[in-house]
């Protein structure tokens, strides 16, 4: 992983959090101060991570693409990636919930949305006991089923490069023939965006990197243009508003493609931007972070007003805004390297292998023939 791209996972990460927790510090039941969901709504974080998640797994992947035999190889990695960390958070929320009375109904109670939950599988959102986003316990998860839908199209690649490309080509086509459309009804309304376009852009970014031709050629330009866009997406976002739905998207993910590639092409010639210790730490914390953020900010923000700090105006929320943002940095670290590194390093350690376990399959086969 570039150091760069760390410290924009970083970065990102951060800006997904400051967003949630403006929106809460302004909710009128914890401090009620509106300003504070102003500043940081312009969002862009989301998009960056789908971009850098194709790049990433296009430059970690590509060689294995059209090799079937590496399928169990690339299914460890990404599964170990996601579902530990998930489920942890996800069950430690879940019955903190159902610990508590006031908590309780904030929580499905339904079997199958619970599994479906813990598995990722999308889930129509306008069905009693799902909600919001379509991801119950988890806000935020909704944007893991997207990450999720990429790896299994990701996977057909490597299974049979053609399978692969007819396939995504399908679904994109399809994204684009339902894109806007608020009469599709779910589970086709989960792809009527351009969300998927996002890991296209990063896998493109990837496959123009990689190439010989490219060198190191004018990672100043590509950086600016990069921020260029970004600043006027979210100038826009403030003044106009005329991009709204999938064209912010694709902004967004125009920006973020600039971004990667201005940020790669820096390093490869040795400079490296946000290469300090902590843009380090908390990039490798990101995804910790990015699934911890809203249940503290809630219960913070939940602890906070309760004990009155409320009650001191704009100057409360301000040194609780601080504090819960301080508090969700720190706390994601060390869940990152106290439990999510330890078991992620475990789970892909070479004795719990699905390939060793393959052959081991194999063997005993064998030996009953």
């Amino acid at each position: 992983m570039y150091k760069s791209l760390q410290m924009g996972r970083a970065v990102a990460a951060i800006l997904v959090v400051l967003l949630h927790l403006g929106n809460a510090v302004a909710l009128d039941k914890y401090f009620g101060v509106k300003g504070f969901s102003i500043p940081f709504s312009f969002g862009g974080g989301v998009e960056f991570f789908f971009v850098l998640s194709g790049f990433i797994i296009f430059h970690a992947h590509k060689n294995d693409i059209n090799r079937p035999e590496k399928i169990f190889s690339y299914a460890k990695k990404r599964l170990t990636r996601i579902y530990p960390t998930y489920w942890i958070i996800f069950l430690s929320v879940f019955f903190l919930a159902l610990s508590s009375s006031l908590l309780r109904n904030t929580v499905p109670h339904d079997f199958w949305i619970i599994i479906k939950s813990l598995l990722l599988i999308p889930q129509d959102k306008n069905i009693t006991n799902v909600w919001g986003t379509g991801t119950p316990v988890i806000d935020v998860a909704w944007t893991l089923h997207y990450e999720m839908i990429f790896y299994l199209f990701f996977s057909l690649l490597i299974l049979n490069k053609w399978l692969g490309i007819i396939s995504g080509t399908s679904l994109l086509l399809l994204s684009i023939t339902l894109s806007g459309n608020s009469s599709v009804i779910f589970p086709l309304s989960f792809i009527n965006n351009y969300y998927i376009f996002l890991f296209l852009m990063g896998m493109i970014v990837s496959l123009i990197l990689s190439s010989k031709k490219t060198g190191s050629s004018k990672p100043a330009l590509l950086l600016g243009l990069g921020i260029i866009i970004f600043i006027f997406t979210i100038v826009d976002f403030f003044h106009t508003g005329s991009m709204l739905g999938d064209k912010i998207t694709i902004s967004y993910g125009i920006a973020s493609s600039f971004l990667i590639l201005g940020l790669v092409q820096f390093e490869k010639i040795g400079y490296v931007i946000g290469g300090q210790k902590f843009f380090q730490v908390l990039g490798s914390s990101s995804y910790a972070l990015y699934l911890t953020h809203y249940p503290i900010i809630s219960i913070l923000c939940k602890l906070l007003s309760w004990g009155g700090a409320n009650k001191y105006g704009y100057l409360g929320a301000v040194i609780s805004y601080l504090f819960i943002l301080i508090f969700c940095i720190f706390s994601a670290i060390i869940f990152h390297f106290i439990i999510e590194k330890p078991v992620i390093k475990w789970l892909r350690s070479p004795k719990l292998t699905f390939i060793k376990l393959r052959h081991l399959l194999d063997h005993k086969n064998r030996q009953t023939d």
